[in-house]
């Protein structure tokens, strides 16, 4: 009876825990730590790098695959994980590869249907059950685990299934360490835990203390960069998406334009179809305030990309309408400034979720600069009848408080 009692006493703390979280994360917008996990575990690596030869074909395969697939170029990328398929069904490799290529092939802001990815990552993780039985230092079976896991907590937080993501989060971490124990010189497993170090330790206080309420290991960010950095240099499998983490920490955490350049440029030259390394490039210029280069990169790629569409990646190409918009208004290209907000407007995308408020507000001020108050004033209060994305609102109050100044100056997002 004692039992019962305490673990029902329990269930309910938990209960109210979890409440209390939920609440903070609506009205503060702070994430669990899986939730910056997820913009990392976008690309994951394939079997470890010390249990292949060189020339074994599901070695081939895999990294023709995953190379296919991050230059968009998704029919390759299915035809080679088919490949790895036809060498072995009873390997958990295909079946989470064919999961994490939908992962590539749909944009999750626009398509919520989940079930195709998470039965395949199901079955991989079965599959490395049954190896672990029979062998439990399997380091495949141990990767295919702890990349599945990463992979499950991506799509858990999307939904906004927190506490779900977070311990799907936490036994990534566990089985990856185990990898580390059991080969300490495995740089695949170690993109893993880099990725969790840096994040992990980047997050501000507020959320530090949600993490620590669900009992998540702290990080270390230095040891996570320097992680990273290994791996970009040292991994297989895994260099590229270590190279790709690195970049998206450079540009949107350590806002260090010189490593971030470096390495935006090198995969855009391997990788000349992906969109996302253009922006990127884009943005480090753009930080640095050189607004001819920034537009240089970004003019021809929505119209380069349109046929991504069918795959749902509509929301990447509203962003870099959106960048290419906001450095015509510093080059003062007013007119293809205004068209291009005018077109994101009109289509309304839901996804960014920012997006179609800042694009309102943009061209409220590119209307403002030109003298035109009647249509800024109109785009502005759009903008203010819209839920507040970062901090949207108060931005438009203080410019508003602040019309003669503010036709000199520009305020970035």
């Amino acid at each position: 009876m004692n039992e019962q009692g305490t673990e029902g006493r329990i269930k309910v703390e938990y209960m109210c825990l979890f409440f209390y979280i939920k609440i903070m994360v609506q009205k503060q917008r702070i994430y669990t730590l899986c939730i910056i996990l997820i913009a990392c575990f976008s690309c994951i690596p394939g079997w470890p790098l010390c249990t292949l030869p060189d020339d074994n074909p599901s070695d081939v395969y895999i990294i023709e695959g995953i190379n296919a697939a991050t230059n968009f170029d998704f029919s390759t990328a299915h035809e080679n994980f088919t490949q790895l398929h036809n060498l072995d069904n009873n390997h958990p490799a295909p079946y989470f590869y064919f999961g994490w290529l939908l992962t590539r092939m749909q944009d999750f802001y626009m398509n919520k249907d989940y079930n195709d990815i998470l039965r395949y990552l199901k079955y991989a993780d079965s599959l490395a059950d049954k190896k672990l039985k029979q062998h439990p230092n399997n380091i495949e079976a141990l990767f295919y685990k702890a990349a599945s896991k990463a992979l499950v907590a991506y799509i858990d937080g999307l939904k906004e299934s927190w506490w779900n993501a977070a311990q799907a989060g936490k036994s990534m971490r566990s089985y990856s360490k185990k990898i580390i124990e059991l080969q300490p010189d495995n740089p695949d497993a170690l993109y893993f835990l880099g990725t969790y170090d840096y994040f992990s330790d980047s997050l501000p206080a507020a959320q530090k203390f949600i993490r620590t309420l669900l009992l998540i290991p702290g990080g270390n960010k230095e040891r996570g960069l320097h992680e990273l950095q290994e791996v970009s240099e040292k991994g297989y499998y895994t260099k590229i998406e270590a190279k790709r983490t690195l970049l998206i920490i450079y540009v949107y955490f350590e806002k260090d334009c010189e490593h971030a350049e470096n390495i935006a440029f090198n995969l855009m030259e391997e990788f000349p179809n992906n969109p996302f390394f253009r922006l990127m490039l884009s943005q480090c210029y753009y930080m640095k305030k050189e607004w001819q280069q920034s537009a240089k990169i970004l003019e021809d790629v929505p119209d380069s990309i349109s046929y991504l569409k069918k795959y749902g990646y509509s929301s990447l190409l509203y962003e870099i309408k959106y960048w290419l918009a906001r450095t015509y208004l510093h080059l003062e290209e007013y007119q293809q400034a205004e068209t291009i907000l005018l077109t994101i407007i009109q289509d309304k995308p839901k996804e960014p979720a920012w997006l179609y408020q800042w694009a309102l507000l943009s061209l409220a001020q590119c209307y403002d600069i030109q003298g035109d108050e009647k249509h800024s004033m109109i785009y502005y209060r759009k903008a203010l009848q819209i839920k507040n994305y970062k901090d949207a609102h108060s931005k438009i109050k203080w410019r508003l408080s602040r019309r003669t100044v503010l036709l000199l100056e520009y305020t970035d997002y």
